[in-house]
């Protein structure tokens, strides 16, 4: 796909994960956030596959790259203090002029090349596209204390996941005019920009190992 950059996101300090960088975690094997690079590295345009990690462990994500991604050409940036900060310096580092730009969380090791290619087709009939599944359950809004409040409509509302695709250019537009840095996906910086961001319906599992609890079912999932 020679025009879209895949820009994956791993620069997190994984606190709710415990002391261990969550995407050192071995799966299978390999360690996690290895999985995501090999699912994309065919995808991105020459020198547009780039990985946001953080400073100090830079040369750890390096020397596992190159025992298990031998031959894949892979930028690396330095992490922010934020997530919207990491994202940004990996959009610095986009060589394309415009075309399509992918960010993906690095602690979703099964997205795969497919569900890219699908949510880069839709996202050329928006400004962008997300994958996400329907919420299922009954939603409640509760107080403070915890005591029910209503039910919530759930008909309208989504889980999402990445990788979010957008125009490139429209999402650099975006992060120029953010004025709060604690948006916790893109899609949410396109919408306060007022760009049309479509989701995706993707049925297969995309789990983002968050907790260390989750890491059974990912190994059952895989």
């Amino acid at each position: 796909m020679e025009d879209i950059a895949v820009v994956i996101v791993g620069g997190g300090a994984s606190r709710r994960y415990g002391e261990e960088n969550k995407l050192f975690v071995r799966l299978k094997g390999v360690p996690l956030f290895i999985f995501s690079l090999r699912n994309f590295a065919a995808c991105a345009a020459p020198g547009n596959l780039i990985f946001v990690a953080p400073a100090a462990e830079q040369e750890t994500f390096r020397k596992y790259a190159a025992e298990y991604l031998s031959g894949v050409e892979i930028k690396w940036v330095n992490g922010g203090n934020t997530r919207s900060e990491s994202v940004q310096n990996g959009l610095a580092a986009v060589t394309l002029k415009s075309g399509l730009v992918a960010i993906h969380d690095a602690a979703r090791p099964l997205a795969d090349a497919r569900l890219l290619k699908n949510l880069a087709e839709t996202s050329r009939s928006f400004d962008g596209a997300i994958p996400g599944k329907p919420v299922t359950d009954t939603i409640k809004r509760c107080s403070a204390e915890g005591v029910i409040c209503e039910t919530v409509d759930r008909t309208p509302l989504w889980r999402v996941e990445t990788p979010q695709v957008f125009d490139l250019e429209k999402l650099r537009t975006a992060y120029r005019k953010l004025q709060n840095g604690s948006l916790t996906d893109d899609a949410g910086v396109m919408e306060k920009a007022g760009f049309s961001v479509a989701v995706f319906h993707n049925p297969e599992p995309n789990l983002k190992l968050t907790y260390p609890e989750e890491f059974r079912l990912l190994e059952e999932l895989m």
